[in-house]
C-alpha cells in the first residue's frame, strides 16, 4: 500500500487528518464526531446504532442512518481525492458497522499511549530521566483538550477519558520531575492544574512536596491549608494520609 493513502488523525487537541501528509478536510460537528469515533476504535468495528449516539445522543433524526452513510460517504471521497484509489481501503464497511484500520490509518492518541507505557514501564528512581524523556514527549502531543471542535454528547464521554489521561501524564511525570530535583517544573505544571481540577489530591501533593523541596515551607503549607479548605468547604472531607504525612514533615522541620 502506497505511503500516500496513509490516514493521520490527531484527537489530542481539535479534530484534524492528514492523508499523506496532505491536510484533509474533515466537515462539521457530526462528521468530526464520527471520525474521532472512528479513529478512537482503530482497527475495532463501530457499529451504526452506536455511531448514531455518539453523533446525535438520545435524540437522532428519523433519518440518522441515511445521514449517517452521507458522512460515511463524504468522508471516502475526501481520502480518495487525496490519497487515490487505494485510499478506499481506509475506512470500511464491516457489519454492524464501520471500522478504520490500523494498518492504513494512526492517531497521535497511540503514540500518546505508546509513550505513557514506557514512562510506566521506567521505574523510580532510577529510571526518572527515562520517565520524564517519555513523558514529556507524550504531553508535548497535546495541542489542547481532546476532541474539543467536535465534543457531541457521545464524543464528550471519550474526551473526558483522554483528559484524564493526560492529567495522570502529567503527575507521573511530575513524580519523575521531584525525584530529580526540577522543583520549579513541578510547581509550574501542577499549579493551573489544581486549578483547574481542584479535587486531585495527588497534584496538590506534588505542589507541596515541590514547595518543601524548594525550601518554601510557608507556600507548602499555604497550598495544603488551601486544599483543606477546597475539600471541608465542597466534600466535607479531609485530605488523605499520604498529603497528611508530608504535611506532618513539613511541620517538623524534616527536608529529606
Amino acid at each position: 500500500m502506497n505511503v500516500n493513502t496513509l490516514l493521520r488523525v490527531s484527537l489530542l487537541g481539535p479534530i484534524e487528518a492528514s492523508v499523506g501528509g496532505q491536510p484533509m478536510p474533515v466537515g462539521g460537528l457530526g462528521r468530526r464526531a464520527l471520525l474521532a469515533a472512528l479513529a478512537f476504535n482503530l482497527d475495532t468495528v463501530v457499529g451504526v446504532n452506536r455511531l448514531v449516539e455518539v453523533i446525535w445522543d438520545d435524540h437522532p433524526p428519523m433519518t440518522a442512518t441515511t445521514k449517517l452513510q452521507g458522512h460515511i460517504s463524504a468522508l471516502r471521497q475526501s481520502l480518495v481525492r487525496l490519497g487515490g484509489p487505494d485510499a478506499v481501503h481506509i475506512l470500511q464497511t464491516r457489519p454492524p458497522g464501520y471500522v478504520l484500520s490500523a494498518r492504513l490509518a494512526s492517531t497521535d492518541l497511540a503514540r500518546f499511549d505508546e509513550l505513557t507505557r514506557r514512562g510506566a514501564a521506567a521505574r523510580l528512581p532510577e529510571g526518572a530521566d527515562d520517565r520524564v524523556a517519555a513523558l514529556s514527549a507524550a504531553l508535548r502531543l497535546w495541542r489542547g483538550d481532546a476532541c474539543v471542535d467536535a465534543r457531541s454528547p457521545g464524543v464528550a464521554v471519550l474526551a473526558a477519558s483522554l483528559d484524564e489521561r493526560r492529567w495522570r501524564a502529567m503527575e507521573d511525570l511530575a513524580e519523575a520531575q521531584l525525584v530529580l530535583g526540577d522543583h520549579n517544573s513541578v510547581i509550574d505544571a501542577m499549579e493551573p492544574l489544581v486549578r483547574q481540577w481542584p479535587y486531585r489530591e495527588r497534584a496538590w501533593e506534588h505542589l507541596i512536596e515541590a514547595h518543601m523541596r524548594r525550601g518554601d515551607v510557608a507556600a507548602a503549607l499555604a497550598a495544603h491549608d488551601q486544599l483543606c479548605g477546597i475539600l471541608a468547604g465542597d466534600l466535607g472531607v479531609s485530605p488523605g494520609r499520604r498529603i497528611g504525612r508530608l504535611v506532618s514533615i513539613i511541620r517538623a522541620g524534616n527536608q529529606q
